[in-house]
C-alpha cells in the first residue's frame, strides 16, 4: 500500500498531532508500505533525515497528482483539505478525529478558559452570545462542511472510546494512535529523584495547572510535606499568571518553572521526579503525555473525564477535573500508601502494551486494508 497521511501542522511545529503524524508514517513504512506525509507546515530549518517524504504546501495540481498516485487518503486531525482530492480520484478516505471537530464549533469544548458546548446546536448559540452572527455564520458554515465529510467519508476513526462516546460518527471504530515511548523508558534508570511531583505540558488555562499548584498548597502546608517540591515543565501563555499564584501563596522555595523541555533533556527531568500529575480540566481527547509518563516509571495522577484516565486505566489515581482538593487527596494517598504506589507501577506494564506503536499501527494498516477492499468491490 501506498499512504497519503495527511497532517494540517507537522514538524518542526510540536504538539500531539505531530508527533503521532510522525510515529504512524515512521511504522508504516517500517512494517513493509510506503507513506507520503503531506503538510502545511514550512519548515524553517533544515529538514531532519526521514524514512518517508514530507510534501509542504503543495498546489492544487500537486495535490491532485499525490492523491491519484496513492491507495488511500488518511487525514489525521481537524482538516478535511484533502477530501475533494480523494472523491475526484476515487480513493478512500479515512477521517481519524483527536478531538470533537464535528461537534461543535471550536473543535474543543474549551474557549477563553471556560468550557464550551459540545453539541452543534448548543455550540452556534454558546458562539452567537459570544461573538456575534456574523462570526457564527462562517464557523457555522465550516462546522457544517466537517459534518459533511464526516457522513461521507469511507471510516471515521476515534482516538479514544471517550471521543466516540462524546462525538458520534457514522461508519466510525476506535484506533488509538501510536506514540514512541521507548525513549521514555531511560527515565525508569535514575533513582534519588530531585522532584516530589511534575507536570509535563503546555502552560495553558485547559490544563488545570492553578489545580494541582492549590492542592500542592494544601499539601505542603503541613508539616510533614513542607520540604516537598513540584516541577512544572512547559510553556505558554499563563505562565505569569502561575508565577504570581506561586508567589501569593509563597510556594517560591517548593514550586519550580523549567520552561519546556524536549529529547533527552525532558526525559532526564521526568527520571528525576517521583509521581506525575496530569491535571487537565478540560476532557482531552486522548493522553498522549500520560503514556509517556507511564513508559518513564512514574506514579501518575489524572483527572477523571477525558482521554488521559482511559490511557491510565488502572495504573494511576484520578480525580474529578477542576476539583483540587480530590486532587490533594491523591497526592497524600500515593505518598503515604507505598504499595499502592507499588501495584499501579506494576499496572503500568500490562496498560502500556496496549498502547505498543507497532500493534497500534499494525491495527491502521488492517483499517487501511478493510476500506481500500471496500472501495474496490
Amino acid at each position: 500500500m501506498k499512504i497519503l497521511l495527511y497532517s494540517s501542522v507537522f514538524w518542526p511545529s510540536t504538539g500531539g498531532v505531530e508527533t503521532i503524524t510522525a510515529t504512524l508514517a515512521e511504522n508504516i513504512v517500517r512494517l513493509g508500505h510506503e507513506c507520503l506525509v503531506v503538510t502545511e507546515t514550512i519548515a524553517d530549518r533544515e529538514e531532519e533525515p526521514r524514512i518517508y517524504k514530507v510534501i509542504r504546501k503543495p498546489t492544487l495540481k500537486e495535490r491532485f497528482e499525490l492523491t491519484r498516485q496513492c491507495s488511500l487518503v488518511h487525514s489525521n486531525g481537524a482538516s478535511v483539505a484533502m477530501f475533494p482530492f480523494a472523491k475526484l480520484n476515487n480513493k478512500p478516505f479515512i477521517w481519524t478525529h483527536n478531538g470533537y471537530q464535528v461537534s461543535c464549533i471550536d473543535g474543543l469544548g474549551w474557549v477563553d478558559g471556560e468550557p464550551a458546548p459540545m453539541t452543534p446546536i448548543a455550540s452556534v448559540n454558546y458562539h452567537l452570545r459570544k461573538n456575534g452572527l456574523s462570526y457564527v455564520l462562517k464557523e457555522s458554515f465550516k462546522l457544517a462542511v466537517r459534518r459533511y465529510v464526516a457522513n461521507n467519508v469511507d471510516l471515521n476513526i476515534a482516538c479514544s472510546n471517550w471521543v466516540a462516546k462524546r462525538q458520534e460518527c457514522r461508519k466510525q471504530v476506535v484506533a488509538y494512535t501510536p506514540y514512541s515511548l521507548n525513549k521514555f523508558k531511560a527515565a525508569r534508570k535514575i533513582e534519588n529523584p530531585q522532584y516530589d511531583f511534575i507536570y509535563v505540558g503546555r502552560l495553558v488555562s485547559e490544563k488545570g495547572v492553578p489545580d494541582l499548584i492549590r492542592a500542592f498548597h494544601l499539601l505542603i502546608s503541613d508539616p510533614i510535606y513542607s520540604i516537598k517540591k513540584l516541577a512544572v515543565v512547559g510553556d505558554g501563555n499563563m505562565k505569569p499568571s502561575l508565577e504570581n499564584l506561586v508567589q501569593e501563596l509563597h510556594l517560591t522555595k517548593n514550586v519550580f518553572f523549567l520552561g519546556s523541555r524536549s529529547g533527552n533533556e525532558l526525559v532526564e527531568i521526568i527520571g528525576n521526579s517521583h509521581i506525575a500529575v496530569v491535571p487537565s480540566v478540560w476532557e482531552e481527547p486522548f493522553g498522549g503525555v500520560t503514556l509517556e509518563l507511564l513508559a518513564a516509571g512514574r506514579n501518575i495522577i489524572v483527572s477523571a473525564f477525558g482521554g488521559h484516565a482511559e490511557c491510565v486505566g488502572d495504573a494511576g489515581l484520578k480525580f474529578k477535573n477542576g476539583d483540587f482538593r480530590s486532587l490533594y487527596e491523591c497526592m497524600v494517598r500515593l505518598i503515604t500508601d507505598r504499595a499502592l504506589a507499588e501495584q499501579q507501577l506494576e499496572n503500568a506494564t500490562i496498560q502500556l502494551n496496549a498502547f505498543d506503536e507497532v500493534k497500534l499501527t499494525k491495527r491502521y494498516l488492517e483499517l487501511y486494508e478493510e476500506v481500500i477492499c471496500q472501495k474496490s468491490n
